[in-house]
C-alpha cells in the first residue's frame, strides 16, 4: 500500500515538473518569436503599443532600456484620452536600416517623421523611444507630473505625446514652455510655470467679492476711513454717515495675472511667491449720498468707475484680497 501512494506522488510530481518545463519553453519561444525582427517591426510594435496604451508591450522595443516610473499604461491610457494615434503607416527599409520613415495621426496632428532603430540583441529597438526629460524649472505650487510628485532638477522618461503637468493645489494647472514631443526624439528640458485653474480663477474672484461686500458696508465717502483695507471713495461732497454703497457685481474689467518670480534671482521661490494672484482693473460702484450743499435735499444716486489693485494669496488657508492703498 506504501510503495502504491510512493508511486503516485512521483508520478505527479513528475507529471507537475514536466508541465513547468513546457511552460517555460513555451515562454520562451513567445519571448523569442515577439521580438522585432526588423526595423520596421520594431517602429509598427512600438507605435501600436503607444496607440493601445500597451506600455509594457512598447517599452519592449525601446532602447536604451529607461526609468519606467512615467511609462506605464495609466499615463498612457490619459496621453492617448486626450490625443488618440491612429492612421499609422511604416515604411519598410529593409533589414540594415538606421531609420525608419512614419506617418501616424497624433490627435489633430499629422506626423510625417523618421523614427531611428538600433539592434538590440538578436532583433530591433527604437531609439530614444521613451523620451529622456530634464525638469530645469518648476514655478507651480506643489508640482506634480501626471498626479505625481516632481521637483526642479529630476529626470524622467516620458512616452511622446501631452504632459500633464499639474498641482496638488486645484487652483493651478501648469504649462510647459515647450511643445511636447509628437515622437521619439533626444534628450529634452522643459520649463514649467503656472496658470489659474477654472477653480482657481473663482477663488480669486470669491475673494475679490467678499472684500467688495465688506467694503459696501462703509457710510463715508472715503470708505477706508472707517473700513481699514478698502479704497473706494466718492469725489463728492457728502453728508457724512450718509453714503451708501452697492458693491460691484460685475468683475469682468478685472484681470487675474500669476505673479511670476525672478527666475535670476538665484533664489528658490516659496509658494507664496508661486501662488500670488495679481489683480487690477476697473470696477463699477453704485453709491447714493446727500450731499454736503443741500442737507434737507433729496438723496442723489450715482455709478463711479474706479480702479482696483491688490493681490490674492491663493496658497493661504482662506484666500483674501488685499487692495493697495490708493495714493
Amino acid at each position: 500500500m506504501s510503495r502504491r501512494r510512493w508511486t503516485i506522488t512521483v508520478g505527479v510530481g513528475a507529471l507537475i515538473l514536466a508541465v513547468v518545463l513546457v511552460s517555460a519553453l513555451l515562454v520562451g519561444l513567445s519571448r523569442e518569436d515577439g521580438r522585432a525582427r526588423t526595423p520596421a517591426d520594431a517602429v509598427r510594435t512600438y507605435l501600436t503599443a503607444l496607440a493601445d496604451a500597451d506600455a509594457s508591450a512598447a517599452l519592449a522595443v525601446v532602447a536604451p532600456r529607461p526609468d519606467a516610473r512615467f511609462l506605464t499604461d495609466g499615463v498612457l491610457r490619459q496621453q492617448r484620452a486626450e490625443t488618440p494615434i491612429s492612421d499609422i503607416e511604416v515604411d519598410d527599409p529593409g533589414e540594415s536600416a538606421q531609420t525608419v520613415q512614419t506617418r501616424y495621426r497624433l490627435g489633430s496632428r499629422e506626423v510625417d517623421m523618421p523614427i531611428r532603430v538600433t539592434r538590440a540583441g538578436d532583433g530591433w529597438a527604437v531609439v530614444d523611444g521613451a523620451v529622456k526629460v530634464r525638469i530645469e524649472s518648476l514655478l507651480v505650487p506643489s508640482p506634480t507630473l501626471f498626479g505625481a510628485q516632481v521637483k526642479a532638477g529630476d529626470t524622467v522618461f516620458l512616452f511622446p505625446g501631452p504632459q500633464r503637468w499639474g498641482s496638488r493645489d486645484p487652483d493651478f494647472v501648469g504649462r510647459p514652455a515647450a511643445e511636447p514631443p509628437t515622437g521619439p526624439r533626444a534628450p529634452m528640458t522643459v520649463e514649467v510655470m503656472a496658470e489659474l485653474s477654472p477653480t482657481g480663477v473663482a477663488a480669486v474672484s470669491d475673494a475679490v467679492s467678499a472684500q467688495l461686500t465688506r467694503c459696501a458696508a462703509s457710510t463715508r465717502a472715503d470708505a477706508g476711513a472707517d473700513v481699514p483695507g478698502c479704497t473706494q471713495r466718492l469725489f463728492r461732497s457728502a453728508v457724512e454717515g450718509s453714503v451708501r454703497w452697492t458693491a460691484p457685481r460685475n468683475l469682468s474689467g478685472l484681470r487675474y495675472l500669476l505673479r511670476r518670480p525672478d527666475a535670476g534671482s538665484g533664489s528658490t521661490p516659496s509658494e507664496k511667491d508661486l501662488g500670488t494672484v495679481d489683480v487690477a482693473g476697473a470696477v463699477e460702484w453704485r453709491v447714493a449720498y446727500t450731499p454736503d450743499y443741500d442737507r434737507d435735499g433729496p438723496r442723489v444716486e450715482t455709478t463711479d468707475i474706479q480702479y482696483l489693485i491688490g493681490e490674492v494669496d491663493l496658497t493661504a488657508d482662506n484666500p483674501s484680497f488685499s487692495a493697495e492703498p490708493v495714493t
